[in-house]
């Protein structure tokens, strides 16, 4: 009977690792699935926003680096059609929780129309954020600066970098509050950033998205 017993116990015991090393693997797997890039046609900014040309203007939105921290926006902060943005201030805001992150635009000009399902629904930012995500429509000034623009193999090396950077930042700057929601291995999880302060919040604001945030040096 014991013998039954010890065998029953080292059975389950292999079978409740399995679970947890077929968890991990997807885990990582989805981690490591994010700094894939915009799709084509879409150029990203070091401040986490994208540009798409449109015959009318230029669309633009946050990448899914920022959707998937931030997780499911309680509400956005959106300029008025008409207003002039720049690369120079903020211009709009994702919000959760009574804490919000700002965004400068990534081109200057005039905005042209706002997204109202975005304003309707916020979730839409992180549901579908290259597409029905979108949060401005702007006539782009072509004689001003905009922010540099990352495509290909230079935006996906620049966001594996953001993502380390972000799992380091966060890991430590919540002091073990996070780490429940953490798996194993530090894989940044969905809405990361509910579990930190206002003072995070700030920090992560100044390092990830305000104006020249994680600006990449030429040639990387």
């Amino acid at each position: 009977m014991t013998v039954i017993l010890m065998l029953s116990m080292i059975v389950t015991f292999l079978a409740l690792e399995g679970f947890v090393q077929r968890s991990r693997a997807r885990r990582s797997a989805a981690g490591e699935a994010l700094p894939a890039g915009p799709p084509a046609g879409f150029l990203l900014a070091p401040n986490h926003t994208w540009v798409k040309e449109e015959k009318e203007g230029v669309l633009v939105g946050v990448d899914e680096f920022i959707a998937r921290i931030v997780g499911a926006a309680s509400s956005v902060m959106l300029p008025d059609a008409g207003a002039t943005v720049s690369p120079g201030s903020p211009s709009f805001a994702l919000a959760r929780g009574g804490r919000h992150i700002r965004f400068a635009s990534p081109v200057q000009g005039r905005v042209l129309e706002v997204n109202r399902r975005l304003v309707d629904n916020p979730a839409l930012a992180r549901m579908d954020p290259y597409g029905g995500g979108w949060l401005l429509r702007i006539a782009p000034d072509r004689r001003r600066s905009a922010m540099p623009a990352l495509t290909g193999e230079r935006a996906r090396a620049w966001l594996a970098g953001q993502l380390a950077s972000a799992r380091e930042f966060l890991t430590a700057a919540a002091h073990g509050a996070l780490s429940p929601s953490l798996p194993d291995g530090g894989e940044l999880v969905e809405g990361a950033l509910m579990h930190c302060d206002a003072a995070v919040w700030r920090e992560f604001e100044r390092r990830f998205t305000s104006i020249g945030a994680a600006m990449p040096a030429d040639g990387e």
